[in-house]
């Protein structure tokens, strides 16, 4: 009897202890899965603070989590943004998806540490915004497979908007709103890659009004400045969509034309301008007319590099202006030293 009350109390000992350290470990579990959440509620808190909107992506289940601030930011409320990555994945600009979806699948296969992506995303009410994404795989599957990956939207619309307003204005002309010559510069360099990867020819025409400097004069630079704006529409209106027309300064403008098959070609364009711009125009109730005198360069008849290019379809200008204007003029190697 003394025996089995000894062995009756002992197992009532070890239920108790067993009792006592499952309780303590449910105990700190629990403290632990509390500090835990605490944590990331702070984490998430200090990215909300910070402007942030925050996702938390569930990858087996391919459930999405998205913050009270990430909401916000793209205009939706609680209950009507859909929580999976195929629609997300449908807001995002469709010339951006690519580079997104590649970030992504090198950050859940462990290429990249983290995932980094600025890109275009719909709102709501259909609008786009420019995002900074920041992301990374949070835990893995004994495999190495991602179970959960977190990260953060910033809004960086406004920086985008002034990035490109600032690349505009080194690219373009503030009043016509055509290339300026850096561009110019460019597009005729990357004309004359394709030309001789393709023995192709292309022309370049140099424009330069005639009896501009009478309409400032009479009118006032106001007036002379929405006329240059009038006559950058009519040379769009006369060339191809492939074409290039900028303005170089001043009344001169160029025009490049890629890609034809002779000089006759760019002949064509040439008095088709002359047709267009010799029009009256009529700018604040005032009927102004004038001309112009154009100047073409080919290559590779005439010059291979664009700072030739330029420099003969402007000698051929010359030569157009002291002939008469209002004309047209294809270099030729007898107007060297004209300018001289």
């Amino acid at each position: 009897m003394a025996h089995d009350l000894i062995w009756l109390y002992l197992g009532l000992a070890i239920t108790i202890t067993l009792l006592i350290i499952v309780s303590m470990i449910a105990f700190r579990v629990i403290r632990i899965s509390k500090a835990l959440q605490q944590s990331e509620e702070r984490w998430k808190f200090a990215l909300e603070g910070a402007g942030d909107g925050v996702w938390d992506w569930h990858v087996p289940t391919d459930k999405v989590i998205y913050s009270r601030q990430y909401k916000e930011m793209h205009g939706f409320s609680d209950d009507d943004i859909v929580a999976n990555t195929e629609a997300w994945q449908q807001r995002i600009h469709p010339d951006d998806r690519a580079l997104v979806a590649a970030n992504v699948h090198d950050c859940l296969t462990g290429k990249t540490a983290s995932y980094f992506n600025e890109h275009r995303i719909s709102c709501k009410d259909g609008s786009l915004k420019w995002v900074l994404a920041r992301g990374m795989v949070v835990s893995r599957d004994d495999d190495g497979q991602p179970l959960r990956m977190i990260g953060t939207h910033t809004d960086i619309t406004e920086r985008k908007t002034i990035e490109e307003r600032i690349r505009h204005l080194a690219h373009y002309d503030a009043l016509t709103g055509l290339p300026n010559r850096a561009l110019l510069t460019d597009r005729i360099h990357q004309a004359l890659a394709l030309a001789r990867r393709d023995k192709e020819m292309l022309a370049v025409m140099f424009l330069d009004l005639d009896k501009f400097k009478p309409v400032n004069d009479t009118f006032g630079h106001e007036i002379g400045d929405l006329l240059l704006k009038e006559v950058a529409n009519r040379l769009l209106g006369s060339v191809r969509a492939s074409d290039t027309v900028a303005r170089i300064g001043g009344d001169e403008f160029v025009v490049l034309l890629p890609t034809i098959e002779q000089e006759q070609d760019a002949a064509v364009v040439a008095q088709k301008t002359l047709h267009a711009l010799n029009r009256a125009f009529d700018i604040a109730g005032h009927n102004l007319q004038i001309s112009t005198s154009i100047g073409i360069a080919a290559y590779p008849a005439h010059a291979d590099n664009e700072k030739l290019l330029l420099i003969n379809a402007d000698v051929a200008m010359y030569y157009a202006k002291k002939n008469g204007r209002d004309n047209f003029m294809i270099y030729t190697k007898d107007m060297q030293g004209l300018t001289q």
